[in-house]
């Protein structure tokens, strides 16, 4: 029921994982070859270039012969319902085209595919949204185009269509937010609570684990969406509570006066001092956490977090210079790098499983106690005996050359 077939996404996952312990010797050459065999990738591979050139020249003629089709059709009808039609019926037509050559072709994410995909969802809900009214607010819109851009995700597991359906629930819920008297105060504390469940939930085995660490076909298939999904909830965490953005996002907000010009400096924000600790709190919390759990998104962004929050102390409390600033950053991250490797390192062997290690993951003995179903379907591979051809024989041959002669 999904645009690509899921057991070949599957087999990858357990091919890469084979190649990487084959090219530390844990697998011989005949093992590696035989999981190659008994776990088939069906779909065509092309390297990173090749699929950005195809996704960017797909993108181009498609468009093109979009703004053809309106502009011979918008004669016909008045041109926001012209628009509408062509616009779904040009999606529905892309969709279906874009099938035939996944199927045909085997393509699985090689730069023509993802354009079809996200052009078709996007001319769906353009089409769609032109039979609304007009004047509606940006949120009723957002709400309207979501669970078509959901439906997309789910069919097609796309990154971009991914990143598309954050973007319109983000909006949704910052526009409908502002529909509300008490809304703007309550904004930053309301996109705090939804990023936090946006990353529990990215995180939950309930959206598409299995029992245990059982690695299940949907979580290979929507492991690119999910890990979108966790990193940028966690931007918008560390963002929604930084002291900086929502001064200055609320500066934005607030209506322009002769006294108070649109672009002048910020007013102060109520509860400043629970800003300004959320600020270091939030980041620290998450690079905390990452380095304890091995999450190493938690830890990029903890860090990033924190980059930010000693930025905007220097924005609205500059003690040195800005060269001074930098220097005495770089020393502090230098040192803080440092202590996160001693602390590594001392930790014993029994603890080592789902913390950090000092070594990169392919050389870490306990990264392999993550991959149970890996190890498992190798096993079942290389372990399986060929059955025996029954027109298999032996006897009348001959021995030949090097003055051996006989029969056995």
């Amino acid at each position: 029921m999904k645009a690509y077939n899921d057991e070949w996404i599957y087999n990858r996952e357990l091919v890469r994982q084979a190649e990487r312990w084959h090219k530390r010797g844990l697998l011989t050459d005949m093992q590696i070859g035989t999981v190659q065999q008994n776990y088939p990738l069906g779909f065509r591979q092309t390297n990173g270039i090749l699929e950005v050139g195809l996704f960017l020249f797909t993108t181009l003629a498609i468009l093109g012969t979009f703004l053809l089709t309106t502009t011979l059709v918008s004669g016909l009808l008045d041109e926001r319902t012209s628009f509408g039609t062509v616009s779904v019926v040009f999606s529905l037509g892309l969709g279906v085209l874009g099938q035939q050559v996944i199927n045909r072709r085997l393509l699985y994410r090689n730069g023509v595919d993802n354009a079809i995909a996200v052009l078709a969802a996007g001319f769906l809900v353009l089409g769609l949204l032109m039979f609304l009214p007009e004047n509606l607010r940006l949120s009723t819109y957002c709400l309207a185009a979501l669970p078509i851009l959901l439906l997309a995700l789910w069919y097609y597991g796309d990154t971009i269509l991914a990143f598309l359906s954050l973007a319109t629930f983000y909006t949704f819920m910052f526009n409908g937010m502002l529909a509300f008297s008490w809304g703007k105060d309550a904004l930053p504390f309301v996109m705090m609570t939804v990023s936090g469940g946006l990353y529990g939930l990215s995180r939950s085995r309930w959206l598409v684990g299995g029992p245990g660490d059982t690695l299940t076909k949907a979580q290979t298939y929507y492991a690119d969406p999910i890990n979108l999904m966790e990193s940028l909830s966690l931007v918008v965490l560390i963002a929604s509570g930084n002291y900086f953005v929502v001064r200055e996002l609320n500066g934005l907000l607030l209506e322009s006066t002769p006294d108070r010009p649109r672009f002048a400096e910020a007013p102060e924000i109520g509860l400043p001092a629970l800003f300004w600790l959320l600020t270091f709190l939030i980041p620290g919390a998450c690079f905390g956490y990452g380095l304890r759990t091995r999450n190493r998104i938690l830890l990029s962004m903890g860090a990033l977090g924190l980059v930010a929050a000693v930025a905007t102390l220097h924005e609205y409390a500059a003690i040195v210079s800005l060269n001074t600033a930098l220097t005495l950053g770089g020393l502090a991250l230098i040192g803080i790098a440092v202590g996160c490797i001693r602390y590594l390192q001392s930790r014993p062997a029994d603890q080592t499983r789902g913390r950090f290690s000092d070594t990169p993951d392919d050389d870490s003995p306990a990264g392999i106690l993550g991959h149970a179903d890996t190890i498992a379907a190798i096993q079942a591979a290389t372990q399986a005996q060929p059955a025996q051809r029954e027109s298999l024989r032996f006897g009348e041959g001959n021995f030949g050359g090097g003055g051996s002669e006989g029969r056995y």
